[in-house]
C-alpha cells in the first residue's frame, strides 16, 4: 500500500505539471522538460551499464546526450549530422578513457547505445510539439496511446493472462495482456478524437493505436532487458513508486518516435 500511495502521489503532482507544460503557449517549456529527461535518462543508463567509469567521463556522456537532444529539438533538419557528431564525441571520450582494454569495445557499444537510445529517442515528441500547429495535441495523443496500452495490458493480464509473452525478459507480460492493451489503446484513441483532437481521422486513430500497441511493449522489454543485464530492478529512484526516468519513458520513446514519423511524413 505504501508503494501504491507513492505512485498515486507522484501522479497527482506530476500529471498536472506535465499537462501544463504541454499546453503552455510558450512551447519551449516542454522542450526544456524533454532535454532534462535526456540528461537524467543518460545518468541512469550510464549508472546501470557503465558503473565503473570515472565521473568526468560520465559527465561528458551525459552532457553529450543532452546536447544531442537539444540540437535535434532546435535543428531537426540537421538530425543526421547531429547524431554523427554525438557518436564521434562519445567514441572519442571512450578512446581518451578506455579503462581495461579488453572491455573497451563493450563500453564503446554502451556509449553508442546510450546516445541513440536516450539522446535521440527522447527528442521526437519535443520536435513534434514545436514544429506542427497541432503539436501539443499530437503529444497528448501519444501519451494517451502509451498509458492506455500499458494500463489495458496490465488489467487484462491480471484478469485473463495465461500465456507468457517473453518470460525470459519480463515474466509478468502475457499475450492476453498485449491484446487487452491493443483494445484499450484503440478505444482511447477514438476517445481522443471525440474530445480534444477532432482533426484525427478514423484511419489516424488506427494507425497510431495499432503500431503503438506493438512498439510500446517493445520499448518496455528493451529497458527490462537492460535492467536485467545490469542486475537492477529500476533504472533509478527519482520518481517515488515509479522508479527512474527511463522506467517511465521506455514505451513512450518508441511510441513517440512512431507518432512523429507518422504525423510529420506519412499522414
Amino acid at each position: 500500500m505504501s508503494n501504491l500511495a507513492a505512485r498515486v502521489l507522484s501522479a497527482v503532482v506530476a500529471i498536472p505539471l506535465l499537462f501544463a507544460l504541454i499546453l503552455w503557449q510558450q512551447r519551449w517549456g516542454f522542450g526544456v522538460l524533454v532535454i532534462g529527461f535526456s540528461l537524467l535518462g543518460m545518468l541512469e543508463l550510464t549508472a546501470m551499464l557503465l558503473p565503473t567509469i570515472a565521473r568526468p567521463h560520465r559527465a561528458v556522456l551525459v552532457a553529450t546526450s543532452a546536447l544531442l537532444t537539444t540540437g535535434l529539438y532546435l535543428f531537426p533538419e540537421r538530425g543526421l549530422g547531429l547524431i554523427l557528431g554525438a557518436l564521434i564525441l562519445g567514441a572519442t571520450s571512450v578512446l581518451l578513457a578506455p579503462g581495461e582494454i579488453a572491455g573497451a569495445g563493450a563500453r564503446l557499444g554502451f556509449v553508442v547505445l546510450g546516445l541513440l537510445y536516450v539522446g535521440a529517442l527522447t527528442s521526437p515528441l519535443a520536435i513534434l510539439h514545436r514544429t506542427l500547429p497541432d503539436g501539443p495535441r499530437w503529444v497528448l495523443a501519444s501519451l494517451a496511446a502509451t498509458f492506455s496500452n500499458d494500463s489495458g495490458a496490465y488489467f487484462a493480464g491480471r484478469a485473463l493472462g495465461r500465456h507468457k509473452l517473453y518470460p525470459k525478459i519480463s515474466p509478468g507480460k502475457t499475450v492476453e495482456g498485449a491484446v487487452g492493451g491493443l483494445v484499450s489503446c484503440v478505444a482511447v484513441l477514438f476517445l481522443v478524437r471525440a474530445t480534444f483532437f477532432p482533426a484525427l481521422s478514423v484511419g489516424d486513430c488506427l494507425l497510431i493505436a495499432i503500431p503503438a500497441s506493438v512498439l510500446g511493449p517493445i520499448g518496455d522489454l528493451v529497458e527490462s532487458m537492460l535492467k536485467r543485464a545490469a542486475g537492477v530492478k529500476d533504472s533509478g529512484r527519482l520518481i517515488p513508486g515509479h522508479g527512474g526516468v527511463l522506467d517511465r519513458l521506455d514505451a513512450l520513446m518508441f511510441i513517440g518516435a512512431w507518432v512523429f514519423v507518422y504525423a510529420t511524413y506519412l499522414r
